[in-house]
């Protein structure tokens, strides 16, 4: 009998440390999720500075792409043509996202090779930016 009582002892014992056990990891699991939770919202990317600055972002745009235009275009009446259609472009973004965009350009002669020089101002209620560049072709 007295092995009896030890043995229902000691697995009282083990089901009190296996209670132990459980109860822990649920509350270790419980508190860890709410860390979590709040320390969430540290870690989100603030995208709004993007927002802010689109027309930078439109103005560095337009500078590259018609650095692209430039560049594949064939001939001198292509190049010509291709700018004007860029241009009307602009004209039409800029009058649907409310911006004034000045995009000017001449080529002052062109035969084989030419330069082009180029004035790019965009005024908006936030921003009032302006450059003026050279791009040879081809």
């Amino acid at each position: 009998m007295a092995s009896r009582t030890r043995s229902s002892s000691s697995s009282r014992k083990n089901a009190r440390k296996g209670q132990f056990f459980v109860l822990t990891t649920v509350a270790v699991v419980t508190i860890l999720f709410f860390v979590g939770r709040w320390v969430d919202p540290l870690t989100q990317v603030d995208t709004s500075s993007i927002v802010l600055s689109e027309e930078l972002f439109t103005f560095d745009n337009i500078q590259e792409k018609s650095l692209t235009v430039i560049k594949n275009s064939e001939n001198c009446e292509e190049l010509d043509y291709n700018l004007q259609e860029y241009k009307n472009f602009i004209r039409d973004f800029a009058r649907d996202k409310n911006y004034k965009i000045t995009f000017k350009y001449s080529i002052p002669s062109c035969e084989d090779s030419a330069t082009v020089q180029m004035d790019l101002v965009i005024i908006s209620e936030k921003v009032n930016a302006q450059k003026t560049f050279t791009v040879g072709w081809p």
